[in-house]
């Protein structure tokens, strides 16, 4: 049986906590499926793109903001091969930042 996909991605998003991660992962098109443990610390969501005439199946995963799940955080962004990064236009930036 052939494979659905030509690539397989795995994607982060990242981002501090209620800054509309969970928002950009409800969006992606149906016809994909969602994590089996949605534990409120992560949860992941895979959908398939055209791209250049290759199929491209994304795993777009949202990682929570929250400190406190860090270590998981950790064990599942191995393998990933990019970041999206998620931030508030709307909130002042943290003062290390701006220099």
């Amino acid at each position: 049986m052939a494979k659905e996909y030509d690539y397989l991605l795995k994607v982060l998003l990242v981002g501090d906590s209620d800054v509309g991660k969970q928002e950009i992962l409800s969006g992606l098109d149906d016809g994909s499926s969602e994590s089996p443990f949605c534990s409120g610390s992560t949860a992941y969501k895979t959908t398939t793109i055209l791209l250049d005439g290759k199929r491209v199946k994304l795993q777009v995963w949202d990682t929570s903001g929250q400190g406190r799940f860090c270590t998981i955080i950790r064990s599942y962004s191995r393998g990933a091969q990019g970041i999206i990064l998620v931030y508030d236009i709307f909130h002042k930036f943290i003062p290390q930042f701006a220099n």
